[in-house]
């Protein structure tokens, strides 16, 4: 039996099979809700396909489209339901265990930003005994995970107990606003004649528009590369380095021809720093959580890696934490398909392919 697994989240929806056929499309519900029903019917390599039992989790119930979390869980568990009418439907939830549609409506606090809690309980497994260290870095948000003898150990299961344990980090390799990252940048010159050797740098604000995002951040610093074709941005052009240079002078409210390059990098490298800070610190701290838990030295730990920003959590391991006893599995590698990038949605996808067939017999 192949399950389908389905993450919906606030600006993407990704798809796994249970045997790891993935796609991920960008999908901003908050803008046009009513679109969903017809975008899970054409989602590509997988819509022509009859699934007998779906798997549901979300983050999308956030958005501000809705207004509460309880609407939003009732409003795509029953568009799910609708795009899928010949299967079954499961969703689920932070307590570890399906429930049906009608019960995922009733609790809705269990079932909102439920993905990470799926994503821990099926990696989880590659660390059966000990302590270990999901971070699972994505377009929007870090989520750092302790483990124990396989199972979450997370201090928090909302999202509000979960940003106050440095367990969720509202910081991805996309999709987070440059005014979120820094409120301000070091300033080294208006234009090519100033260059970074001719003045020591001064910070000066940025400003508090959505002008420019990690992407742009990451374009710049060759971390990320040049795709023409997407124009998922702050100004929907395209994902260009040449692009993205121009948003981030916006971001000191400037025209490229009133600002070198050379400032504009530099301004780039000191905020990928302080994202690669803040991302650090959040594992330093869960590291501290699971060596007072369990007596286990931090650099025991065995760390887990996941997500479209795996590479960017191999840079602060490799900068701030040099001394691991464990070479960090990476989730990536662990199958013959890179199912990283909608690595929730395969989650589901087996655990349900594991754990609901019973709900697929027939009475007897």
């Amino acid at each position: 039996m192949i399950a389908l697994g389905l993450d919906i989240g606030g600006a993407n929806i990704k798809a796994a099979t249970s045997d790891g056929d993935c796609v991920s499309r960008a999908f901003a519900i908050w803008q046009r809700k009513d679109a969903l029903l017809q975008e899970l019917k054409q989602l590509p390599a997988l819509s022509s396909k009859h699934y007998d039992l779906v798997a549901l989790t979300m983050t999308a119930e956030l958005a501000d489209c809705f207004e509460n979390k309880s609407e939003g869980v009732e409003f795509i568990v029953r568009t799910v339901a609708e795009a899928f009418p010949d299967a079954v439907l499961r969703v689920w939830t932070t307590s570890a265990e399906f429930v049906e549609p009608d019960d995922a409506i009733d609790l809705p606090n269990l079932v909102a930003a439920a993905n990470w809690h799926a994503l821990a309980t099926w990696a989880g497994r590659a660390v059966p005994v000990g302590p270990g260290l999901l971070i699972d870095i994505g377009s929007t948000t870090t989520d750092v995970i302790p483990l124990l003898d396989g199972i979450p150990m997370s201090e928090g299961l909302t999202d509000l107990q979960r940003l106050a344990h440095s367990e969720l980090i509202y910081s991805g390799v996309r999709r987070t606003p440059v005014c979120a990252m820094v409120s301000s940048v070091p300033w080294v010159g208006t234009s090519d004649s100033e260059t970074l050797s001719s003045a020591e740098p001064r910070f000066i604000p940025v400003a508090a528009e959505y002008f420019a995002t990690s992407l742009d951040v990451h374009l710049v610093n060759g971390q990320i590369q040049d795709n023409p074709q997407d124009q998922n941005t702050a100004d929907h052009n395209a994902a260009t380095r040449t692009a993205a240079l121009n948003r981030l002078a916006r971001m000191v409210c400037c025209d490229r021809d009133e600002i070198s390059d050379e400032a504009l990098e530099y301004m780039a490298q000191y905020v990928g720093d302080r994202q690669r800070a803040q991302i650090a610190s959040a594992i330093e701290n869960r590291l501290q959580y699971l060596s007072h838990l369990t007596g286990t030295p931090p650099e025991a730990v065995q760390l887990l890696l996941s997500g479209s920003g795996d590479w960017l959590a191999d840079r602060v391991l490799a900068e701030s934490f040099r001394n691991f006893q464990l070479s960090p599995i990476r989730l990536r590698s662990m199958f013959i398909r890179n199912v990283s990038e909608a690595a929730c949605a395969f989650a589901v996808a087996r655990l349900a392919a594991e754990r609901c067939l019973a709900d697929l017999l027939p009475l007897t």
